[in-house]
């Protein structure tokens, strides 16, 4: 199990407000079956890597099908595997 936070940054908007384009990727993260916790910064999501990864390709298809000309992306993961690893355990709750 793992621990990610991704983060999308649209380019070549026409406004400085981007939630529109970022609407349709919390939507994708959201049906995506993962654990997740949406961040002022970015979103964090929790489950096995490879999920992970596909989410991301999701997420990068998502941004650009709403229309953001570019995108920019931002991706940490934590995989442990000495022990358990998740969102709580992470910020210490």
């Amino acid at each position: 199990m793992a621990v990610a936070e991704l983060c999308l940054f649209p380019l070549g908007t026409e406004s400085p407000s981007v939630g529109e384009y970022l609407r349709p990727v919390i939507d994708v993260i959201a049906s995506s079956g993962l654990k997740y916790q949406v961040c002022p910064m970015g979103t964090v999501v929790e489950g096995p890597v490879d999920e992970i990864l596909e989410l991301v390709k999701r997420c990068h298809r998502a941004i650009l099908e709403a229309g953001a000309k570019r995108v920019v992306i931002s991706l940490k993961i934590d995989d442990r595997v000495d022990k358990p690893l998740t969102i709580e355990g992470k910020v210490g709750v």
